[in-house]
């Protein structure tokens, strides 16, 4: 027994082939690790991945107890000690934090990123492992 309506015969395709292409690879975001500051994970991504010289978006990523969002912090971000520090911006109150920051070729990449909430403070330093420029 087969589908007699040619529109629903679409629809079974195309719903197949979103269903085909959700077992694709999945976002293009990278992991660089995650630290603890007092009781908070700090997770770190970047887009691309992996990272390249020129502009890459920094996801920060704060969660407290069981997991929670912690979206009351401050948090800034920079990719060397000589540049100024440039704040993220939160998306939305769910403890993500983003921006675009600028990479140079350096012999030890790093991400610095810095918190603030409350009268506390800390700063946090990810290695980075960039792929090498494209003619």
């Amino acid at each position: 027994m087969g589908i007699r309506y040619p529109s629903l015969r679409l629809l079974a395709f195309s719903n197949l082939a979103l269903l085909l292409g959700a077992c694709g690879p999945a976002d293009t975001a990278g992991q660089v690790g995650t630290q603890r500051w007092g009781n908070f994970d700090v997770a770190v991504e970047l887009r691309p991945s992996p990272p390249r010289e020129g502009r890459n978006e920094v996801v920060v990523i704060v969660s407290g107890e069981r997991h929670r969002p912690v979206y009351d912090a401050l948090v800034f971000v920079r990719s060397d000690s000589e540049q100024a520090w440039v704040q993220a911006i939160e998306d939305g109150h769910v403890g993500v934090y983003r921006r675009a920051v600028l990479f140079g070729h350096r012999a030890d990449p790093a991400l610095q990123v810095r918190l603030q909430r409350g009268d506390e403070q800390a700063e946090l330093v990810f290695p980075l492992h960039f792929q090498a420029a494209s003619p």
